[in-house]
Protein backbone atom coordinates (compact mmCIF):
# COMPACT_ATOMS: atom_id res chain seq x y z
CA UNK A 1 0.00 0.00 0.00
CA UNK A 2 1.25 3.19 -0.70
CA UNK A 3 2.19 5.64 1.72
CA UNK A 4 0.96 8.46 0.73
CA UNK A 5 2.68 11.02 2.91
CA UNK A 6 5.84 9.86 2.44
CA UNK A 7 5.43 10.83 -1.31
CA UNK A 8 4.58 13.56 -0.73
CA UNK A 9 7.50 14.26 1.45
CA UNK A 10 9.65 12.67 -1.17
CA UNK A 11 7.96 15.45 -3.65
CA UNK A 12 8.55 18.46 -1.23
CA UNK A 13 12.07 17.47 -0.68
CA UNK A 14 12.71 17.46 -4.30
CA UNK A 15 10.95 20.80 -4.44
CA UNK A 16 13.17 22.09 -1.59
CA UNK A 17 16.50 21.01 -3.48
CA UNK A 18 15.48 23.57 -6.49
CA UNK A 19 13.47 21.12 -8.47
CA UNK A 20 10.57 22.73 -10.31
CA UNK A 21 7.01 22.16 -9.10
CA UNK A 22 5.30 20.92 -12.02
CA UNK A 23 5.40 18.07 -9.50
CA UNK A 24 1.88 18.09 -8.49
CA UNK A 25 0.95 17.04 -11.85
CA UNK A 26 4.30 14.17 -12.13
CA UNK A 27 3.67 13.51 -8.35
CA UNK A 28 -0.11 12.65 -9.74
CA UNK A 29 0.64 10.94 -13.30
CA UNK A 30 3.08 9.05 -10.99
CA UNK A 31 0.19 7.49 -8.65
CA UNK A 32 -2.14 7.81 -11.34
CA UNK A 33 -3.35 4.28 -10.01
CA UNK A 34 -4.27 5.72 -6.35
CA UNK A 35 -7.93 6.15 -5.67
CA UNK A 36 -9.50 9.79 -5.94
CA UNK A 37 -9.61 10.45 -1.94
CA UNK A 38 -5.39 9.47 -1.62
CA UNK A 39 -4.96 11.71 -4.82
CA UNK A 40 -6.86 14.45 -3.77
CA UNK A 41 -4.97 14.30 -0.02
CA UNK A 42 -1.83 14.20 -1.93
CA UNK A 43 -2.38 17.13 -4.22
CA UNK A 44 -3.99 19.27 -1.45
CA UNK A 45 -0.27 18.46 1.06
CA UNK A 46 2.00 19.29 -2.06
CA UNK A 47 0.69 22.70 -3.05
CA UNK A 48 -0.23 23.63 0.27
CA UNK A 49 2.99 23.44 2.04
CA UNK A 50 4.24 24.72 -1.24
CA UNK A 51 1.71 28.28 -0.95
CA UNK A 52 2.34 28.47 2.72
CA UNK A 53 6.33 27.84 3.39
CA UNK A 54 6.39 31.44 5.08
CA UNK A 55 3.16 30.99 6.96
CA UNK A 56 4.51 27.66 7.74
CA UNK A 57 7.84 28.56 8.63
CA UNK A 58 6.98 31.65 11.01
CA UNK A 59 4.67 29.09 13.12
CA UNK A 60 7.56 26.34 13.55
CA UNK A 61 9.90 29.46 14.50
CA UNK A 62 7.47 30.46 17.20
CA UNK A 63 7.52 26.87 18.86
CA UNK A 64 11.02 25.54 17.72
CA UNK A 65 14.64 26.83 19.39
CA UNK A 66 15.92 26.04 16.43
CA UNK A 67 14.80 28.33 13.48
CA UNK A 68 13.51 26.55 10.13
CA UNK A 69 16.36 27.96 8.19
CA UNK A 70 19.15 26.21 10.38
CA UNK A 71 17.21 23.10 10.29
CA UNK A 72 18.00 19.99 8.45
CA UNK A 73 16.28 20.27 4.83
CA UNK A 74 14.36 16.69 5.36
CA UNK A 75 13.12 18.12 9.14
CA UNK A 76 12.26 21.62 8.03
CA UNK A 77 10.24 19.75 5.37
CA UNK A 78 8.37 17.45 7.36
CA UNK A 79 7.07 19.92 10.05
CA UNK A 80 5.83 22.38 7.21
CA UNK A 81 3.81 19.23 6.26
CA UNK A 82 2.37 18.40 9.91
CA UNK A 83 2.29 22.03 10.48
CA UNK A 84 0.12 22.57 7.19
CA UNK A 85 -1.77 19.40 8.21
CA UNK A 86 -2.66 21.17 12.04
CA UNK A 87 -3.56 24.70 10.69
CA UNK A 88 -5.36 24.32 7.52
CA UNK A 89 -6.36 20.61 6.58
CA UNK A 90 -9.89 20.21 8.87
CA UNK A 91 -10.08 16.63 8.10
CA UNK A 92 -7.00 15.23 9.71
CA UNK A 93 -7.36 14.83 13.47
CA UNK A 94 -4.35 16.90 15.51
CA UNK A 95 -3.17 12.69 16.92
CA UNK A 96 -2.92 11.69 13.38
CA UNK A 97 -0.86 15.14 11.93
CA UNK A 98 1.52 14.61 14.43
CA UNK A 99 1.48 11.20 14.52
CA UNK A 100 2.13 10.36 11.35
CA UNK A 101 4.76 13.09 10.83
CA UNK A 102 6.87 11.40 14.12
CA UNK A 103 6.21 8.31 11.93
CA UNK A 104 7.35 9.33 8.76
CA UNK A 105 10.34 11.05 10.51
CA UNK A 106 11.51 7.54 12.00
CA UNK A 107 10.58 6.22 8.71
CA UNK A 108 13.20 8.48 6.78
CA UNK A 109 16.08 7.26 8.33
CA UNK A 110 15.71 10.33 11.62
CA UNK A 111 14.84 8.78 14.21
CA UNK A 112 17.31 10.46 16.78
CA UNK A 113 15.22 13.40 15.82
CA UNK A 114 12.00 12.12 16.21
CA UNK A 115 11.46 13.73 19.59
CA UNK A 116 12.18 16.62 18.61
CA UNK A 117 9.69 16.66 15.65
CA UNK A 118 7.01 15.44 18.38
CA UNK A 119 7.80 18.02 20.74
CA UNK A 120 7.20 21.12 18.34
CA UNK A 121 3.91 19.87 17.03
CA UNK A 122 2.97 18.94 19.81
CA UNK A 123 2.93 23.02 20.82
CA UNK A 124 1.63 23.68 18.16
CA UNK A 125 -1.56 21.70 17.92
CA UNK A 126 -1.77 23.21 21.78
CA UNK A 127 -1.66 26.82 20.91
CA UNK A 128 -2.37 26.88 17.19
CA UNK A 129 -5.59 29.23 18.45
CA UNK A 130 -3.09 31.81 19.91
CA UNK A 131 -0.28 32.02 17.84
CA UNK A 132 0.68 35.92 18.28
CA UNK A 133 0.82 36.98 14.17
CA UNK A 134 2.67 40.06 13.08
CA UNK A 135 0.48 43.04 13.42
CA UNK A 136 -0.55 45.29 10.92
CA UNK A 137 -0.13 48.41 12.63
CA UNK A 138 3.36 47.60 13.73
CA UNK A 139 5.00 46.19 10.49
CA UNK A 140 2.77 45.76 7.19
CA UNK A 141 5.21 44.07 5.15
CA UNK A 142 5.81 41.65 7.74
CA UNK A 143 1.85 40.89 8.49
CA UNK A 144 1.05 41.04 4.79
CA UNK A 145 4.16 38.31 3.91
CA UNK A 146 3.28 36.14 6.76
CA UNK A 147 -0.05 36.32 6.15
CA UNK A 148 0.07 35.55 2.52
CA UNK A 149 3.15 33.55 2.84
CA UNK A 150 4.90 35.91 0.09
CA UNK A 151 8.18 37.29 -0.09
CA UNK A 152 8.51 40.57 1.92
CA UNK A 153 9.95 41.96 -1.83
CA UNK A 154 7.28 41.49 -3.72
CA UNK A 155 4.69 42.63 -0.94
CA UNK A 156 6.52 45.79 -1.12
CA UNK A 157 6.44 46.06 -4.15
CA UNK A 158 2.67 45.21 -4.86
CA UNK A 159 1.71 48.20 -2.39
CA UNK A 160 3.90 50.50 -2.97
CA UNK A 161 2.82 50.14 -7.19
CA UNK A 162 -1.11 48.81 -6.56
CA UNK A 163 -1.43 49.98 -3.21
CA UNK A 164 -2.57 48.12 -0.03
CA UNK A 165 -6.06 47.43 -1.15
CA UNK A 166 -5.06 46.00 -4.43
CA UNK A 167 -1.82 44.30 -2.45
CA UNK A 168 -4.43 42.56 -0.51
CA UNK A 169 -6.49 41.74 -2.95
CA UNK A 170 -4.19 40.04 -5.06
CA UNK A 171 -1.96 38.50 -2.31
CA UNK A 172 -5.47 37.42 -0.82
CA UNK A 173 -6.67 35.44 -4.08
CA UNK A 174 -3.39 33.54 -4.03
CA UNK A 175 -3.67 31.48 -0.96
CA UNK A 176 -7.75 31.38 -1.52
CA UNK A 177 -9.95 28.39 -3.14
CA UNK A 178 -9.49 28.84 -6.55
CA UNK A 179 -12.75 28.64 -9.28
CA UNK A 180 -11.60 26.20 -12.41
CA UNK A 181 -13.03 27.96 -15.26
CA UNK A 182 -13.85 26.96 -18.94
CA UNK A 183 -14.88 28.83 -21.79
CA UNK A 184 -17.31 27.27 -24.27
CA UNK A 185 -16.73 27.25 -27.99
CA UNK A 186 -19.97 28.56 -29.30
CA UNK A 187 -19.51 27.65 -32.36
CA UNK A 188 -20.27 24.15 -32.02
CA UNK A 189 -22.49 23.94 -28.95
CA UNK A 190 -24.00 26.59 -26.59
CA UNK A 191 -23.40 27.16 -22.78
CA UNK A 192 -26.50 25.25 -21.70
CA UNK A 193 -25.71 22.19 -23.67
CA UNK A 194 -22.09 22.27 -22.22
CA UNK A 195 -23.28 22.55 -18.66
CA UNK A 196 -25.84 19.36 -19.51
CA UNK A 197 -22.63 17.95 -20.43
CA UNK A 198 -20.26 18.68 -17.28
CA UNK A 199 -20.81 19.23 -13.61
CA UNK A 200 -20.78 23.08 -13.03
CA UNK A 201 -22.29 26.46 -13.15
CA UNK A 202 -22.61 29.62 -15.59
CA UNK A 203 -20.11 32.45 -14.87
CA UNK A 204 -21.64 35.57 -13.42
CA UNK A 205 -18.96 37.62 -15.46
CA UNK A 206 -18.49 36.48 -18.38
CA UNK A 207 -21.40 35.04 -20.70
CA UNK A 208 -19.35 32.21 -22.71
CA UNK A 209 -17.45 31.04 -19.21
CA UNK A 210 -18.75 28.50 -16.92
CA UNK A 211 -16.89 27.51 -13.63
CA UNK A 212 -16.19 23.71 -13.37
CA UNK A 213 -17.15 22.01 -10.08
CA UNK A 214 -14.46 19.28 -10.12
CA UNK A 215 -11.19 19.22 -12.00
CA UNK A 216 -9.90 16.30 -11.37
CA UNK A 217 -11.69 14.40 -13.75
CA UNK A 218 -11.82 16.90 -16.97
CA UNK A 219 -10.67 14.77 -19.15
CA UNK A 220 -13.23 12.26 -18.78
CA UNK A 221 -16.35 15.24 -19.10
CA UNK A 222 -17.90 14.88 -22.15
CA UNK A 223 -17.93 18.63 -23.69
CA UNK A 224 -14.19 18.68 -22.85
CA UNK A 225 -13.60 15.35 -24.40
CA UNK A 226 -15.53 16.49 -27.22
CA UNK A 227 -13.83 19.69 -27.69
CA UNK A 228 -17.66 21.90 -26.23
CA UNK A 229 -14.96 23.44 -23.93
CA UNK A 230 -11.30 24.84 -23.05
CA UNK A 231 -10.07 25.18 -19.68
CA UNK A 232 -9.05 28.55 -19.36
CA UNK A 233 -9.12 31.40 -16.62
CA UNK A 234 -12.28 34.54 -17.13
CA UNK A 235 -9.34 36.61 -17.68
CA UNK A 236 -7.37 34.72 -20.67
CA UNK A 237 -10.99 34.90 -22.05
CA UNK A 238 -11.55 38.17 -21.87
CA UNK A 239 -8.30 38.84 -24.75
CA UNK A 240 -10.40 37.12 -27.03
CA UNK A 241 -14.13 39.02 -25.95
CA UNK A 242 -12.11 42.86 -25.68
CA UNK A 243 -10.21 42.09 -29.04
CA UNK A 244 -13.16 42.65 -31.43
CA UNK A 245 -11.92 40.42 -33.54
CA UNK A 246 -14.36 39.39 -37.20
CA UNK A 247 -15.35 36.77 -38.82
CA UNK A 248 -13.29 36.62 -41.81
CA UNK A 249 -10.21 38.03 -39.88
CA UNK A 250 -6.82 37.02 -39.56
CA UNK A 251 -5.39 36.77 -35.87
CA UNK A 252 -1.71 35.79 -35.14
CA UNK A 253 -0.95 34.35 -31.56
CA UNK A 254 2.38 34.96 -30.52
CA UNK A 255 3.35 32.95 -27.63
CA UNK A 256 0.34 30.59 -27.55
CA UNK A 257 0.83 27.64 -25.70
CA UNK A 258 -1.22 25.56 -25.05
CA UNK A 259 -3.61 26.70 -27.18
CA UNK A 260 -6.92 28.24 -25.04
CA UNK A 261 -6.66 32.11 -27.09
CA UNK A 262 -5.94 30.78 -30.36
CA UNK A 263 -9.09 28.78 -29.81
CA UNK A 264 -10.93 31.35 -28.66
CA UNK A 265 -9.88 33.39 -31.33
CA UNK A 266 -11.17 30.46 -34.38
CA UNK A 267 -14.14 30.16 -32.70
CA UNK A 268 -14.94 33.71 -33.19
CA UNK A 269 -13.40 33.99 -36.63
CA UNK A 270 -15.29 30.81 -38.54
CA UNK A 271 -14.37 32.12 -41.94
CA UNK A 272 -11.21 33.45 -41.19
CA UNK A 273 -7.76 32.07 -39.59
CA UNK A 274 -5.39 31.67 -36.86
CA UNK A 275 -1.51 31.44 -37.13
CA UNK A 276 -0.49 29.68 -33.58
CA UNK A 277 2.84 29.81 -32.92
CA UNK A 278 5.56 29.03 -29.91
CA UNK A 279 9.11 28.31 -28.88
CA UNK A 280 9.05 24.90 -28.92
CA UNK A 281 7.62 21.70 -30.82
CA UNK A 282 6.70 20.26 -27.31
CA UNK A 283 4.91 23.54 -26.27
CA UNK A 284 3.10 23.66 -30.22
CA UNK A 285 2.06 20.16 -29.57
CA UNK A 286 -0.28 21.29 -26.88
CA UNK A 287 -1.99 23.49 -29.46
CA UNK A 288 -2.28 20.85 -31.59
CA UNK A 289 -3.79 18.61 -29.21
CA UNK A 290 -6.18 21.03 -28.39
CA UNK A 291 -7.25 21.94 -32.31
CA UNK A 292 -7.78 18.21 -32.86
CA UNK A 293 -9.55 18.06 -29.49
CA UNK A 294 -11.39 21.09 -30.67
CA UNK A 295 -12.30 20.38 -34.25
CA UNK A 296 -11.33 23.77 -35.64
CA UNK A 297 -10.14 23.85 -39.31
CA UNK A 298 -9.21 27.38 -39.45
CA UNK A 299 -5.86 27.54 -37.11
CA UNK A 300 -2.63 26.16 -38.05
CA UNK A 301 0.22 25.45 -35.26
CA UNK A 302 3.71 25.73 -35.71
CA UNK A 303 7.22 26.63 -34.03
CA UNK A 304 7.94 30.40 -34.00
CA UNK A 305 10.31 31.89 -31.26
CA UNK A 306 8.43 35.44 -31.44
CA UNK A 307 11.51 37.51 -30.42
CA UNK A 308 12.81 36.37 -33.78
CA UNK A 309 11.12 38.69 -36.70
CA UNK A 310 9.33 37.20 -39.24
CA UNK A 311 9.04 38.63 -42.33
CA UNK A 312 6.24 36.28 -44.26
CA UNK A 313 3.77 37.71 -41.12
CA UNK A 314 4.63 41.64 -41.93
CA UNK A 315 1.59 43.59 -41.54
CA UNK A 316 -0.76 40.09 -41.98
CA UNK A 317 -2.85 39.99 -38.83
CA UNK A 318 -6.04 42.29 -38.61
CA UNK A 319 -5.54 41.07 -34.87
CA UNK A 320 -2.31 40.37 -33.38
CA UNK A 321 -2.07 38.30 -29.70
CA UNK A 322 1.15 39.11 -27.70
CA UNK A 323 0.36 37.28 -24.18
CA UNK A 324 3.88 37.41 -22.96
CA UNK A 325 5.97 35.37 -20.79
CA UNK A 326 5.80 37.46 -17.36
CA UNK A 327 6.72 37.05 -14.24
CA UNK A 328 3.49 35.40 -12.54
CA UNK A 329 2.37 37.42 -9.45
CA UNK A 330 -1.33 37.31 -10.80
CA UNK A 331 -1.19 33.27 -10.87
CA UNK A 332 0.72 33.10 -7.53
CA UNK A 333 -1.94 30.75 -6.56
CA UNK A 334 -1.79 28.30 -9.55
CA UNK A 335 1.97 28.34 -9.42
CA UNK A 336 2.53 27.84 -6.01
CA UNK A 337 6.20 28.44 -6.11
CA UNK A 338 6.82 31.05 -8.26
CA UNK A 339 7.04 33.53 -5.53
CA UNK A 340 10.16 32.43 -3.82
CA UNK A 341 12.43 32.12 -7.08
CA UNK A 342 11.59 35.16 -8.23
CA UNK A 343 14.01 38.00 -7.85
CA UNK A 344 13.81 41.81 -9.32
CA UNK A 345 16.86 41.05 -11.71
CA UNK A 346 14.77 38.79 -13.25
CA UNK A 347 11.65 40.85 -13.83
CA UNK A 348 13.94 43.39 -15.75
CA UNK A 349 15.18 40.84 -17.87
CA UNK A 350 11.95 39.61 -18.81
CA UNK A 351 10.89 43.50 -19.84
CA UNK A 352 13.64 43.07 -22.64
CA UNK A 353 12.36 39.72 -23.48
CA UNK A 354 8.81 41.41 -23.43
CA UNK A 355 9.44 44.74 -25.50
CA UNK A 356 11.99 41.97 -28.07
CA UNK A 357 8.33 40.09 -28.80
CA UNK A 358 6.54 43.46 -28.70
CA UNK A 359 8.66 45.08 -31.14
CA UNK A 360 7.58 42.10 -34.02
CA UNK A 361 4.13 42.00 -32.84
CA UNK A 362 3.70 45.41 -33.90
CA UNK A 363 5.18 44.94 -37.31
CA UNK A 364 2.75 41.94 -37.79
CA UNK A 365 -0.11 44.24 -37.22
CA UNK A 366 -1.79 45.56 -40.16
CA UNK A 367 -2.59 49.36 -40.26
CA UNK A 368 -5.54 49.66 -38.38
CA UNK A 369 -4.95 46.65 -36.99
CA UNK A 370 -5.24 45.70 -33.17
CA UNK A 371 -2.40 44.43 -31.14
CA UNK A 372 -3.73 42.69 -28.03
CA UNK A 373 -1.08 43.57 -25.29
CA UNK A 374 -1.49 40.97 -22.03
CA UNK A 375 0.14 39.21 -19.25
CA UNK A 376 -0.76 36.92 -15.91
CA UNK A 377 1.02 39.61 -13.47
CA UNK A 378 0.98 42.95 -11.43
CA UNK A 379 4.09 44.46 -12.09
CA UNK A 380 4.18 47.89 -13.52
CA UNK A 381 7.53 47.95 -15.56
CA UNK A 382 5.91 44.73 -17.51
CA UNK A 383 2.41 46.33 -17.69
CA UNK A 384 1.73 49.72 -17.33
CA UNK A 385 5.77 50.06 -18.39
CA UNK A 386 5.22 48.26 -21.47
CA UNK A 387 2.14 49.99 -22.68
CA UNK A 388 4.47 53.11 -22.20
CA UNK A 389 6.72 51.40 -24.45
CA UNK A 390 4.13 50.83 -27.23
CA UNK A 391 2.53 54.07 -27.30
CA UNK A 392 5.18 56.71 -27.26
CA UNK A 393 8.13 54.14 -28.97
CA UNK A 394 6.60 52.09 -31.18
CA UNK A 395 3.47 54.35 -31.76
CA UNK A 396 0.57 52.70 -31.11
CA UNK A 397 -2.38 53.78 -29.79
CA UNK A 398 -4.70 52.61 -26.98
CA UNK A 399 -8.65 51.76 -27.59
CA UNK A 400 -11.28 52.53 -25.26
CA UNK A 401 -12.26 49.08 -23.92
CA UNK A 402 -14.82 50.32 -21.16
CA UNK A 403 -18.16 49.18 -23.10
CA UNK A 404 -16.78 46.16 -23.54
CA UNK A 405 -15.91 44.66 -20.50
CA UNK A 406 -18.25 43.14 -17.98
CA UNK A 407 -19.63 45.17 -15.75
CA UNK A 408 -18.05 44.03 -12.30
CA UNK A 409 -14.60 44.39 -14.13
CA UNK A 410 -15.06 47.78 -15.27
CA UNK A 411 -12.56 50.28 -14.18
CA UNK A 412 -11.42 53.75 -14.67
CA UNK A 413 -8.12 52.93 -16.81
CA UNK A 414 -10.20 51.08 -19.47
CA UNK A 415 -11.19 54.33 -21.06
CA UNK A 416 -7.52 54.31 -21.82
CA UNK A 417 -7.18 51.34 -23.02
CA UNK A 418 -6.04 48.78 -20.33
CA UNK A 419 -7.52 46.90 -17.07
CA UNK A 420 -5.42 45.25 -14.35
CA UNK A 421 -7.23 42.65 -12.53
CA UNK A 422 -6.35 41.43 -9.08
CA UNK A 423 -8.09 38.56 -8.67
CA UNK A 424 -10.97 39.88 -6.64
CA UNK A 425 -13.71 37.86 -5.38
CA UNK A 426 -12.54 35.09 -7.26
CA UNK A 427 -13.46 35.90 -10.04
CA UNK A 428 -10.49 36.27 -11.99
CA UNK A 429 -6.51 35.95 -12.09
CA UNK A 430 -4.34 38.58 -11.83
CA UNK A 431 -4.25 39.91 -15.42
CA UNK A 432 -3.71 42.99 -17.32
CA UNK A 433 -4.81 43.45 -20.73
CA UNK A 434 -4.61 46.02 -23.30
CA UNK A 435 -5.95 47.01 -26.13
CA UNK A 436 -3.94 49.42 -29.00
CA UNK A 437 -4.40 49.83 -32.69
CA UNK A 438 -1.97 50.51 -35.39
Amino acid sequence: MTDVRAVAYEALLAAEDGRSITLTKDVLDKYSYLDRQSRSFLKILIEGVTERRITLDYVIDCYSKISTSKMKKQIRVLLRMGTYQLLYMDGVAQFAAVNETVRLTRKTGLSALSGFVNGVLRSIARHKDDIKWPSADTDLTEYMSVKYSCPKWIVDKLIREQGRENAQTLLGSSVSVRNVTARVNLSQTTVEQALSECSGRASDVCKEVIILDDFDTVPDIPAFANGSICIMDTASALVGLLSGIRQDDTVIDLCAAPGGKSMHAADICTKGRVLSFDVSEKKVEKIRENIRRCGFGNVTAAVGDATVYDETLYEKGDVVIADVPCSGLGVMGRKNDIKYGLTSDAIDDLVILQRAILDNAVKYVKPGGTLMFSTCTCSREENEGNLSYLTDVLGMHTVDIYDLLPDMLKADTATDGYVQLYGKDGLTDGFFIARLTK
